[in-house]
């Protein structure tokens, strides 16, 4: 990919990951034909006869910075577009109670745009919207979200809070995120990203080698931080986890860093390219680090951006030999069982590799989108796993239900809800399992 998509610092839009990294959410079949079809640059991006309703990137978009300490949300759009942010605000309080902190509620204010709006245009209940957040709330920064009314309309958000911006304490940060753009809806925290980084992020006064960027969808939870902190403490360094429940100080300093790692690459993608590209901050987001060798991978990739091999390999010695001995005890139980993952892509490579160590039959993968992000981790996983069936769907229940009831697993495994098709088919299921590292074993 061109590095002009990364260093657009001055463009508020980014190309959708369609047109960036080949994305497709249609693919049925097998694991190896889907290895052999994007080894041979034949895989190709169609349309469902029949699509459920699911995510879109504005969704994404907002899960991405709301929970920053110090920032308030406007969301350029119909009332009906803030219906997710009740629940967006339980993991926000969650969060915060987890950390040790009074919870508090996301700062949040929709522009309510209405058939009014549609024919003049919103421009006006945007300022009044931006004066209102500044005013009540005070913040440091304040997020403008775009969306497809807004997109349909268009609104020409970066002139609006550019005139806007003198009235206000506050810094005002376009986020453009039209649902209508794209059907990947990972193409929203991009839209996030960049805002970010042409707003906040600021060229470093001076570099941390102790400083490790550690980007963290709000989906991984406080007792995974704690145990990257633990890791990379035995290594001298320090975590700086970016976005979620953390300042917009904290995220300016991020070109600071000696190195920025992942939790999920998916989420971390454009915003790790990018802060190499721009601040020349090097990065490593090969695998989710969720298992054994995965999490030996991501240690390794560490090591060696800084010079640090000989500690990593003394570290994974020692949690090998913490925690193989339980996963001993586990392989008696599970070792033959079939299961099946359902997850967005990144998880749906992390969580199998996790099953594998224990010996289970993985049976069949659902990911909600697939592209060059984790091709090589899923090619592995092939390798390692056979020829399990592969689903690329972005939450199609009905093509779900289909699948479990053809392959028949003894658990089902699912990141992000969707858990009621294994009540229903009488299977057993985790929801939500995304234990980090070495954690998983305790």
């Amino acid at each position: 990919m061109a590095k002009s998509v990364y260093k657009s610092i001055y463009k508020s839009t980014v190309p959708t990951r369609e047109d960036r990294l080949n994305t497709t959410i249609t693919y049925g079949g097998t694991a190896s034909e889907l290895v052999n079809l994007t080894t041979r640059k034949c895989l190709k991006s169609k349309d469902r006869a029949f699509s459920q309703t699911t995510f879109c990137q504005e969704w994404l978009a907002i899960f991405t910075l709301a929970t920053i300490k110090d920032a308030v949300l406007i969301i350029h759009a119909p009332v009906g577009c803030t219906s997710s942010l009740p629940y967006i605000n339980i993991f926000s309080r969650f969060g915060q109670i987890l950390r040790g902190e009074i919870p508090l509620n996301v700062k949040w204010i929709s522009t309510n745009l209405t058939h009014v709006e549609a024919i003049h245009g919103g421009e006006d209940k945007l300022k009044e919207a931006i004066l209102e957040a500044d005013k009540r709330h005070n913040p440091n920064v304040i997020f403008v979200f775009s969306s497809c009314v807004a997109g349909i309309l268009g609104e020409d958000i970066d002139s609006i809070t550019k005139r806007v911006q003198g009235e206000v304490s506050a810094t005002v940060i376009p986020v453009y995120c039209d649902g209508f753009k794209s059907k990947v809806w990972a193409s929203g925290y991009d839209g996030s990203f960049q805002g970010v980084l042409n707003h906040l992020v600021k060229k470093p006064k001076k570099r941390r080698n102790d400083l490790v960027n550690v980007i963290n969808p709000l989906t991984v939870g406080r007792l995974d931080e704690v145990e990257i902190e633990r890791l990379l403490a035995k290594l001298k360094l320090k975590a700086n986890f970016i976005p979620n429940f953390t300042t917009t100080e904290a995220i300016g300093k991020s070109s600071e860093a000696a190195l920025t790692t992942s939790m999920c690459p998916t989420f971390s993608e454009y915003f790790a390219k990018s802060l190499e590209e721009r601040f020349q901050v090097p990065y490593t987001q090969k695998v989710m680090p969720v298992g054994l060798d995965n999490t030996d991978l991501w240690l390794r990739e560490i090591g060696k951006l800084l010079g640090k091999e000989d500690e990593v390999e003394t570290v994974i010695k020692a949690e090998r030999e913490r925690v193989e001995p339980k996963i001993e005890e586990l392989k008696e139980k599970l070792a033959g069982k079939r299961a099946f993952v359902s997850a967005g892509q990144s998880r749906a490579v992390g969580i199998p590799n996790l099953l594998a160590d224990l010996g289970m039959d993985i049976v069949g993968v659902t990911a909600y989108h697939y592209d060059e992000v984790i091709f090589e981790s899923f090619a592995n996983l092939e390798k390692r796993c056979g020829n399990f069936c592969t689903n690329i769907a972005n939450v199609q229940p009905f093509e779900q239900t289909n699948i479990l009831n053809k392959e028949q697993p003894v658990f089902l495994f699912r990141s992000r809800g969707g858990v009621n098709l294994g009540c229903k088919a009488g299977i057993p299921y985790s929801y939500d399992l995304q234990f980090i590292s070495y954690l998983c074993w305790l």
